[in-house]
C-alpha cells in the first residue's frame, strides 16, 4: 500500500481475471482496517481505499453491461437483497454487505452468466491485439524489404513495442477468464 496522503490509499490488484476471491477478501480485510473501498484506480491496476470506521464487510464483484438508463434499478436489485453498490469500472461492479448475506451469485447458471461476456469481450481484446501485432510485423518487413521506408520501420517498431506489451496480459486475461467460464458450464 501507498499513501497519496493520510486519508486515501493505492492498493495494488493482483487483477480480478486471476484472483477475483482474493481480491474480494483484501478488501474485506482492510475494511476491517478502517480502510473502505472508494473506486478503482484510474488505469485499473488497483483500488483507491479511503480511511472510515472499521467494520467487518464482504465484498462481491459483478459484471456485466449496464445501461445508463437502467443504473438505478439495477443498484436497486441488489441493495433488496443487503448488497450496497460501491463502484464500478466498465462492466465490473463491487458490490458490499455484511457478513452472512446471501451471496449476489448463488448457483452455476448465474456465475455462467456473470463470466460469458467477458469473456466474449476479453476474446475480442485479446483477437485485436494479435491481428495489429500481425499486421504491424507485416508493415515493418515491408517497410524494410520493399518499400524500403525508415519513418514507417521507426513507427512499426514502437507499434511492435506497444503490441508486445499488451498481447501476453491480453492472452493472459482471456484464458484465466476461459477457464473460469468451462468451470461453471459443466
Amino acid at each position: 500500500m501507498r499513501g497519496n496522503n493520510k486519508q486515501t490509499r493505492y492498493i495494488m490488484s493482483w487483477g480480478l481475471a486471476f484472483a477475483e476471491q482474493g481480491e474480494m477478501d483484501k478488501l474485506s480485510r482492510l475494511s476491517e482496517q478502517g480502510w473502505m473501498l472508494e473506486r478503482f484506480s484510474r488505469l485499473g491496476s488497483g483500488y483507491i481505499v479511503r480511511r472510515g470506521t472499521a467494520r467487518r464487510r464482504i465484498y462481491c464483484l459483478d459484471i456485466q453491461h449496464v445501461l445508463q438508463q437502467e443504473v438505478r434499478e439495477y443498484h436497486e436489485l441488489f441493495a433488496d437483497s443487503g448488497w450496497e453498490y460501491v463502484c464500478s469500472a466498465g462492466n465490473m461492479h463491487i458490490f458490499a454487505a455484511e457478513p452472512g448475506t446471501v451471496p449476489l451469485h448463488t448457483d452455476r447458471s448465474t456465475l455462467y452468466e456473470k463470466y460469458r461476456t467477458i469473456t466474449q469481450t476479453s476474446k475480442i481484446i485479446a483477437g485485436s491485439v494479435t491481428l495489429l501485432m500481425l499486421i504491424t510485423f507485416v508493415l515493418r518487413h515491408l517497410s524494410t524489404q520493399v518499400w524500403n521506408l525508415e519513418l514507417l520501420h521507426h513507427l512499426t517498431s514502437v507499434s511492435i513495442l506497444l503490441c508486445a506489451l499488451l498481447f501476453l496480459p491480453s492472452i493472459m486475461v482471456y484464458v484465466a477468464y476461459t477457464l473460469r467460464l468451462r468451470h461453471y458450464s459443466e
